[in-house]
């Protein structure tokens, strides 16, 4: 888990800035007014008019895709920033996976034979977001930087 979500201004800026820092939003539960309960639903878009949040767009476990106007929702429970392959929604970490996959061969596409340090912190962004090892998988990874492991030294 990358960080807590704290309100409307924070799923706002995570959605906002998604390409920049990775990623997606994810609530424990959602209850909208009439009751309804959506567990593990991940936000898509969060938009406002004027100075005001006024709809939130999200995803259901079962893909079904709802947007709703901000007054009709009852609770955002356990909203958190995660990693696209730490989302629990198995329908929006499949999707996201396969766009940023997408996005990451494009990139080692573009770039092939010039290894910027841009260019790095961007693939390392996605291949991180993805999972090292499934981004691994399909895209030849041997120009990011090597992160060592901590080694652990035991005192007698």
């Amino acid at each position: 888990m990358r960080y807590q979500i704290n309100g409307y201004t924070d799923m706002y800026t995570v959605i906002a800035n998604e390409r920049k820092i990775g990623g997606a939003i994810e609530a424990g539960q959602i209850r909208l007014r009439t009751g309804e309960v959506y567990a593990n639903a991940v936000l898509t878009r969060l938009e406002m008019s004027g100075a005001h949040f006024c709809s939130i767009g999200f995803v259901t476990e079962e893909g079904k895709r709802l947007i709703v106007h901000v007054n009709d929702i009852s609770m955002i429970a356990d909203a958190r920033h995660v990693n696209v392959c730490e989302l629990t929604n198995e329908c929006m970490r499949v999707e996201k996976s396969a766009e940023r996959l997408k996005r990451l061969k494009r990139l080692c596409e573009l770039n092939e034979g010039s290894c910027t340090p841009t260019f790095q912190e961007e693939a390392l962004l996605l291949a991180s977001d993805i999972g090292m090892e499934e981004a691994s998988n399909h895209v030849d990874l041997s120009f990011l930087p090597q992160t060592e492991k901590p080694r652990v030294f035991r005192i007698a």
